[in-house]
């Protein structure tokens, strides 16, 4: 479920750059202001979400990780 909320979060960051670079096409020194402005909005949205995703905890530690544990656990239980 994260995956297609994440490409939509960058699709519409591209999408907001696109428009961006047509804004700049007119050639006027405002446009080049509301281009920063939303290039800066796109990439703090798609950085924050990324950042989000990054700090949540699944739960299970991935398979390697657990047979290390539980090699671990075997060793002192053997001492």
């Amino acid at each position: 479920m994260a995956a297609p909320r994440l490409m939509v979060i960058v699709f519409a960051a591209a999408g907001l750059a696109v428009a961006a670079i047509v804004l700049l096409a007119t050639q006027s020194w405002w446009a080049l202001g509301v281009a920063l402005v939303i290039h800066a909005a796109a990439t703090t949205a798609v950085v924050a979400y990324s950042l989000r995703r990054a700090e949540q905890d699944e739960g299970k530690p991935d398979p390697v990780t657990e047979a290390r544990v539980e090699e671990k656990q075997a060793e002192a239980h053997h001492r």
